[in-house]
Parts: C-alpha cells; structure tokens; sequence
C-alpha cells in the first residue's frame, strides 16, 4: 500500500505505518484530546451550564466469524470454558515466538457491534453471546454489552440493549472476546458472524 500526497492546504499530513499484526493503517492520533470519562462528567450543582467534549477518529471494524457446538453432554454449556481464550480477537505471539499470548497492539475504543446469524440450527431459547473487555491476565472479563440471546433464524439481525461505556476502551495488551454461551441441551450448533466498529484512541479514558 502506498500513498501519494500532491498538496496539503493548512495542515501536516501524518501517516501511521500500518500495524503488522491486524494489517490496518490508522490515523496518526498525535495530540487528539479524549473524554477522561466515557459516561461523561458531572457539572458542579446548582450551577446552569453545558460541557462538550469532541474527539475525531477513523473507524475500523473487526470482523469475526464464531462456530459453537454443544454436545448435551458437558456439566456446563459455556463454550470458552473449554478452551479459555480461544475466543479472543488478538492473538500474538511474544518475542521469541515461543509462547501464544494475548492482547490488543494498540489502543482503542468500541463503538458499537451486531451479530448475524449464520446457518444457524437447533439454537436453544438460552444460548447466549456477549463481548468482553479482558484485562492483560487473561482472564478478568468486564462485560463490554449485555448477553444477546442467539435463538434467532438465519440471517436474522441481533444487537445488543446496552453498550457499557467504562468497558469499551481497549488498552495496549487487553483483549476483546466473545464469550459464547451454549445451553446445556440437545446436542447442536450455532454460527454467527460479528461486526464491531471500533475507533483509535490515545489518552486516558
């Protein structure tokens, strides 16, 4: 990939390169100003006044393509409990390439996500999948959205109700995972596809 600049009209064009484990090519974010809070800040009481906190970004988005299988015959029916991690958006592999380890190489915020349903089959009323802020361990999650329920026809359309805005910043070595949840039933099989639109950020957040 390779870019031309012919003019510039008042400012300086700043290119970052592409990251080599995702492929994207994002927007330098040098001196961007972020909300310190995602949920937004109290003004002080009794006072009339308004605050506004603008931040500007290019979006990406994450795509991902999930199968499931629930045999019936587990003591429980949380899929990543069979393989912890094995749901995570990032893998990478650390210097001397030895071990898998997991984490996002950049920092960045979720904006929103929906999930469609793919040759979906047999679905249980329980079935379940919900996006997950993992921290650097590995393994404490921070629900990023409310469980979506995946008892849905294929092709159907499914999003989540709530958007957790203290979850939703993924920093430098934290994860995204999609914690599926397969009812303890019949045996049967769930594909899905999810969309996530996430945009780069800098500061604290």
């Amino acid at each position: 990939m390779a870019f031309s600049v012919t003019r510039k009209h008042g400012r300086d064009l700043e290119i970052e390169q592409i990251d080599l484990l995702t492929g994207l090519m994002l927007q330098d974010p040098q001196n961007q100003i972020q909300e310190q809070d995602m949920g937004g800040t109290d003004l002080a009481a009794n006072v009339d006044g308004v605050q506004l906190k603008a931040s500007f970004g290019i979006p990406f988005v994450i795509e991902v393509v999930l199968d499931g299988e629930e045999t019936g015959g587990a003591a429980t029916g949380v899929l990543t409990a069979l393989a912890a991690g094995g749901t995570d958006v990032f893998p990478v592999y650390d210097s001397s390439a030895t071990a898998l380890t997991t984490g996002s190489p950049f920092k960045f915020k979720v904006l929103d996500c929906v999930v469609t349903m793919l040759d979906e089959s047999a679905g249980s009323v329980a079935d379940t999948l919900q996006l997950m802020n993992v921290a650097a361990d590995g393994a404490t999650e921070t629900p990023i959205t409310d469980a979506m329920s995946l008892n849905a026809a294929d092709d159907a359309l499914v999003r989540p109700t709530s958007l957790f805005q203290d979850a939703c910043v993924i920093d430098v070595t934290e994860n995204l995972r999609l914690d599926m949840v397969l009812a303890n039933s019949a045996n049967h099989a769930t594909s899905v596809k999810v969309i996530i639109t996430c945009m780069r950020c800098i500061a604290d957040e």
